[in-house]
């Protein structure tokens, strides 16, 4: 069906701004928001080093394959983040399959996946990162604009590794 003139303007303007040139700077300071410093970590730090150590994913949300689990770890962006600075931290959430299908029977709102960074309740395995680190403490990284990303990305890094796909490696394993 064609559409009206009025409406083939319209698309054309969104057509238009959905592939616009994007200005990756907020300010007129020639540096990078947090939000595209954060972009980019994921997509040339984390999300290699996830699928390296047997993860699949991308975009904040990864999981370990499993015919018996939803084994997954998601980023999440803290809601306080701005135009001058970005907080996250990583959920982890191991779920049976099996269990998963009991509770989407009772409650089909649950989708047909889990997602890690909702709370389930007591039938669901979940920490988040800090949790599972030597200070057993909620954990949040901060990308401030203009601050050097390597100590913030060292450290996630770092606790991804060590604590956050083992926990995930050993409730897949049991």
């Amino acid at each position: 069906m064609p559409l009206k003139p009025e409406h083939e303007a319209a698309v054309r303007q969104l057509t238009a701004w959905k592939h616009r040139q994007r200005d990756k700077t907020i300010r007129g300071d020639g540096q990078l928001s947090p939000q595209d410093v954060y972009a980019d970590m994921m997509k040339t730090a984390f999300a290699p080093a996830l699928r390296a150590a047997g993860l699949r994913g991308s975009n904040g949300r990864f999981e370990l394959p499993s015919d018996i689990h939803w084994a997954q770890l998601g980023f999440q962006k803290s809601s306080h983040s701005g135009a001058d600075e970005v907080r996250f931290t990583v959920n982890l959430s191991v779920i049976g399959r099996a269990e998963w299908e009991r509770q989407k029977a009772a409650k089909p709102y649950l989708g047909r996946q889990p997602k890690p960074t909702f709370n389930y309740g007591p039938w669901a395995d979940q920490a988040r990162i800090g949790e599972l680190t030597s200070v057993g403490a909620d954990k949040w990284w901060r990308i401030i604009r203009g601050a050097d990303i390597k100590p913030v990305q060292a450290d996630a890094l770092a606790d991804l590794l060590t604590y956050a796909v083992p926990w995930l490696k050993a409730r897949v394993t049991q």
